[in-house]
């Protein structure tokens, strides 16, 4: 996403700091300040009204600690960017939504890392709701569909790829699951069933898995990478994959 805008809350209750923050993202960066507050209780006001992408936030205030945020915002829709001059609190946001910490007098380069990194967060977010959503606007029950005739142990079945979930490998052969959760044993292998299915439908996440697109409910990417099926079932993405997948949804999406 090019020309990325993003909007930002600082609390700080040093006029001076704020002003300072305020030039170096001026250089820095295209982030448009929405306000800033010199205590915690006005800040939050602010942020409820603003509705910011970043809040930039002192910890040592007087009143409230700066830390006493995540009371209000348990999981804050928005980045948090600590900018304090005292290194002990770091500990303290261990295990906490937090996108930065940076030591007073601020350091341009560590600024600049920051942001960048934020940017590419948020950019990520935004790419993932844009698929969520578009699926949901195609994902209804008279999804397009082909006739399909599958060979099995003891003749064939005849049906509709819209009732088709996934598919998965099983030795040598692939394991059909159906939409009413039933799961019919193909003598095919996983790349040979791929062919005989729409390819503006289904999608190889995983040398194992292959997905019919219109039954995602959202993608997951982390520590583990996976697309989660309307059913609950958990669908791995693989690495080589995942650079691509967003892109490749979009386009047989839009196929």
């Amino acid at each position: 996403m090019k020309n990325l805008r993003l909007r930002a809350v600082i609390i700080d209750d040093e006029v001076t700091a704020i002003l300072m923050l305020i030039d170096l993202l001026g250089a820095l960066s295209t982030i448009n300040i929405a306000g800033t507050a010199t205590n915690l209780n006005d800040g939050i006001n602010l942020i409820k009204t603003t509705q910011p992408d970043i809040v930039f936030l002192d910890i040592n205030m007087p009143d409230r600690n700066g830390l006493e945020i995540y009371n209000d915002f348990k999981n804050p829709p928005f980045k948090i960017i600590f900018c304090t001059a005292y290194q002990q609190y770091a500990i303290k946001v261990v295990g906490r939504p937090v996108s930065g910490y940076l030591l007073k007098p601020l350091d341009v380069s560590e600024l600049q890392k920051t942001l960048n990194k934020v940017t590419e967060e948020i950019e990520h977010e935004q790419a993932h709701l844009q698929l969520e959503e578009k699926i949901n606007i195609m994902n209804t029950p008279e999804m397009a569909g082909d006739n399909i005739l599958l060979d099995v142990e003891h003749g064939f079945i005849l049906g509709n790829t819209r009732n088709i979930v996934y598919c998965y490998a099983k030795n040598s052969y692939s394991m059909v699951v159906m939409n009413t959760q039933k799961e019919v044993l193909v003598p095919k292998s996983l790349k040979e069933l791929q062919v005989l299915l729409p390819v503006n439908q289904f999608y190889r996440t995983h040398k194992s898995f292959l997905i019919n697109i219109f039954y995602i409910q959202k993608f997951v990417r982390g520590k583990e990478n996976y697309v989660l099926l309307e059913s609950g079932t958990k669908i791995p993405v693989a690495l080589r994959t995942l650079s691509v997948f967003s892109k490749d949804i979009k386009k047989k999406l839009m196929e």
